[in-house]
C-alpha cells in the first residue's frame, strides 16, 4: 500500500488589524455597568441605561462578589475621546461570554454569538472628539438564543469580557508562508493586494524590494532563524507599498515545516513527540479573565516539566497566550468551540441535536474559518481541532466534521488537522484527519479501577486495543491520545489510594505514561488537565454534577499548587526526547 504523507508548510501571517502598525486606542479599563438578572440581552435596558456600579474591562462579572454565579446580562458603558479621526474603524474583543451586541454613537454594530473569539466587529469612519461605545453581554445558556455555548457543555461559561477592548484603524491582513524551510524562503500575501512594487524590511534591517502579483511576492528572509520549541526564533516584516495611499504594515511570524507521514509527526524534518496538558483559560477568582502573569506561570510549569505541548481546550485561544507560546516555544493544539455535540448521552436530556440544526453548522464553519484567520501568524499553533468528542459514529457528524476539515484546509493555514474522539469503536470521522487523537478514562469513567493489578491492566489493554484498532484502519496515519487523567483533591491522601486522593491519580498516571511510552505507534500525550478548573457548578440540569463545582483532574490544584503527581509527570515527560 502506498504510504500517505501530509506535508505543510508553516504559514504565519497578521490575523488581520492588530498586527499591523495601524493606529490603536485601548479601552481596558472603567466602563459603566448595570447587571440585570434573569434577563437575555434582547430584554435588556438600552444604551441609555441608569448605570449602578463600575466594572473593568477585562473582568467576568459574574466572578464580582455581587454578581456571582448570577446568569443574565451585563450592560456596559464607556465615553472616550480620539485625538484623531478615525477614516475605517475597527472594534477588537479578543474574548467574551457567551454573546454581545455592541453600538458606537447610537449605531448597531450587530449581535455576536461566539464565546471566546476574537471579534473584530467593523465600526466605519469616526471623527476626532467624544464618542460612546455601549456593549450588552449576555451569559443566559438558553437555546436557541445561544447556540454555541450548552448548559452541559464540561466548563464554566462565563459573562463579560475575557482578554480586552480596543478601537483599531482598519489595514490589509498580512499572510506570511514558509515555501521552504531550509533555505528561509516565504510567500508574503497582502489581503486584497494588486499587482504593485514593496519594500520589505525584515527584523528592522535589511530591505529587500519585491514586486507583488496578486498581492503575493516571494522572498528569502535574510539571516534567517527556525522557530521550534527548543528555539523559539521569531522574525518581523515590515512592508511599505508604493501606492497612492501607502500603508505601513508589519507583523511577525516564524520559519517553520510542520508534517504528519509514515505514522510519525515532524517539525523542520526532525521526529517530534507532543507531551503536555490540556488547558483551560481559566482561573478560580478570576474566571476566563485570566491576565498575563497567569498565562506566562502555566506555561513556565510546563516547560519545567519538560513539556513541550498544550491543548487549548475546548475554544479559540487569546492573542497573548499565543503570543507566549511562539515566545516560549510551546507547540499548541487549537480549536473551535465545542463539546460532545450530538452525543446521546447529551442530547437526551439537552435536545435538539446540535448537528441536525443547519444554523449550527453554519456557525461552526464560521467560527472554525475565523479562528484560522486570527491565529496565522502564530508558529506555536500546530494543529487545528474543533467538536471535541462529538458524536463521530453518525452520518451527520461526518458530514460535518468533513466541511471543517475543509474549511480549515481551504485558509491554507499550514497545520494538521483533527478532533478529539471518543468514540473510538465506532468512528466513522478520522477518515479525513491528519493526525487520528482520542480521549479515554479507562477504569475512572465510570471509577471501576479495582485493584492495583485491575486498574493496570484497564488502561494497557484499554490504550493498547484502542491504539491497534486505529492502526489498522489507517495504516500511516500518526496516533496520539488527546485525553486522560482522573482526579484528586489536593491535599487528600491515603496509604490505600483511594479515588480521588492524590496517591490514586499518581497511581493512575504512571499506568498511563507506563502504556504509551512503551507503544512505539503513539505520537503524543496532553493529560487532561492542567489545572482543576470550574465546571458547570449548579447550572449541568441533568448533566452529570462535578466535585465541588469542578474538576479535580489537574495536576495542579486550582491555586495552581502542584499536586504528588507532578514529579511524576516531570520524570516521563523527562524520558521523552
Amino acid at each position: 500500500m502506498k504510504r500517505s504523507k501530509v506535508l505543510v508548510s508553516m504559514l504565519c501571517g497578521a490575523f488581520a488589524v492588530g498586527a499591523t502598525a495601524a493606529e490603536s486606542l485601548s479601552l481596558d479599563g472603567s466602563w459603566s455597568f448595570r447587571f440585570e438578572e434573569g434577563k437575555p440581552l434582547e430584554e435588556a435596558a438600552k444604551g441609555d441605561f441608569a448605570a449602578t456600579d463600575s466594572m473593568p474591562v477585562p473582568a467576568c462579572y459574574d466572578m464580582m462578589p455581587k454578581w456571582y454565579m448570577k446568569r443574565g446580562t451585563g450592560l456596559y458603558r464607556r465615553v472616550f475621546t480620539l485625538a484623531k479621526p478615525m477614516k475605517d474603524a475597527v472594534l477588537v474583543v479578543d474574548g467574551m461570554g457567551v454573546r454581545a451586541k455592541f453600538e458606537m454613537d447610537g449605531k448597531d454594530l450587530g449581535l455576536h454569538p461566539y464565546p471566546y473569539a476574537r471579534l473584530e466587529i467593523p465600526v466605519g469612519p469616526l471623527a476626532a472628539g467624544e464618542h460612546t461605545v455601549f456593549a450588552a453581554v449576555d451569559n443566559i445558556l438558553s437555546w436557541p438564543r445561544v447556540k454555541m455555548a450548552r448548559p452541559y457543555y464540561d466548563f464554566y461559561l462565563y459573562g463579560g469580557f475575557y482578554h480586552g477592548v480596543k478601537l483599531v484603524e482598519r489595514e490589509p491582513k498580512v499572510f506570511v508562508r514558509t515555501l521552504d524551510y531550509k533555505t528561509g524562503k516565504v510567500e508574503i500575501e497582502i489581503e486584497n493586494g494588486g499587482d504593485s512594487a514593496a519594500t520589505l524590511a525584515f527584523d528592522g534591517g535589511q530591505e529587500v524590494n519585491v514586486k507583488l502579483s496578486n498581492g503575493r511576492a516571494a522572498v528569502t528572509v535574510p539571516d534567517f532563524r527556525l522557530w521550534s520549541s527548543e528555539s523559539p526564533a521569531l522574525h518581523k516584516v515590515s512592508i511599505n507599498l508604493s501606492t497612492s495611499q501607502p500603508f505601513n504594515l508589519s507583523t511577525r511570524f516564524g520559519i517553520r515545516q510542520i508534517e504528519a507521514k509514515d505514522r510519525k509527526i515532524y517539525l523542520n524534518g526532525k521526529e517530534l513527540f507532543l507531551k503536555g496538558f490540556n488547558r483551560h483559560e481559566s482561573d478560580w477568582l478570576n474566571g476566563a479573565a485570566t491576565g498575563e502573569a497567569i498565562m506566562l506561570q502555566d506555561i513556565q510549569r510546563l516547560k519545567a516539566l519538560g513539556g513541550n505541548f498544550i491543548r487549548g481546550a475546548h475554544y479559540q485561544q487569546c492573542e497573548r497566550f499565543l503570543d507566549l507560546c511562539d515566545e516560549n516555544g510551546v507547540l499548541v493544539w487549537e480549536e473551535s468551540l465545542g463539546w460532545g455535540n450530538g452525543q446521546d448521552y447529551v442530547n437526551n436530556n439537552f435536545p435538539p441535536n446540535e448537528l441536525k440544526d443547519a444554523e449550527f453548522c453554519e456557525m461552526q464553519v464560521k467560527e472554525t474559518r475565523d479562528m484560522v484567520r486570527a491565529s496565522f501568524n502564530h508558529p506555536s499553533v500546530i494543529i487545528y481541532g474543533f467538536l471535541n468528542e462529538c458524536a463521530s459514529q453518525s452520518p451527520e457528524c461526518k458530514v460535518l466534521v468533513d466541511r471543517l476539515a475543509e474549511t480549515i484546509r481551504a485558509e491554507n493555514s499550514g497545520r494538521l488537522v483533527t478532533f478529539a474522539c471518543n468514540v473510538t469503536d465506532r468512528d466513522i470521522c478520522c477518515t479525513n484527519m491528519d493526525i487520528v487523537a482520542f480521549n479515554a478514562y479507562p477504569g475512572v469513567i465510570p471509577m471501576q479501577p479495582g485493584t492495583e493489578a485491575d486498574l493496570r491492566e484497564k488502561v494497557r489493554g484499554r490504550f493498547n486495543g484502542i491504539v491497534e484498532k486505529f492502526r489498522q484502519r489507517y495504516p500511516d496515519k500518526p496516533i496520539m491520545v488527546s485525553e486522560t487523567g482522573c482526579g484528586a483533591e489536593f491535599g487528600r491522601r491515603g496509604e490505600y489510594a483511594s479515588p480521588n486522593t492524590e496517591e490514586f491519580q499518581d497511581e493512575y498516571l504512571t499506568n498511563v505514561f507506563e502504556t504509551l511510552w512503551e507503544n512505539p505507534d503513539v505520537v503524543g500525550f496532553s493529560i487532561w488537565q492542567l489545572n482543576d478548573g470550574r465546571t458547570r457548578e449548579r447550572f449541568g440540569g441533568n448533566a452529570v454534577s462535578a466535585m465541588f463545582g469542578g474538576s479535580i483532574a489537574g495536576v495542579f490544584d486550582r491555586l495552581r499548587r502542584p499536586k504528588l503527581s507532578a514529579e511524576t509527570v516531570r520524570k516521563y515527560f523527562n524520558l521523552k526526547k
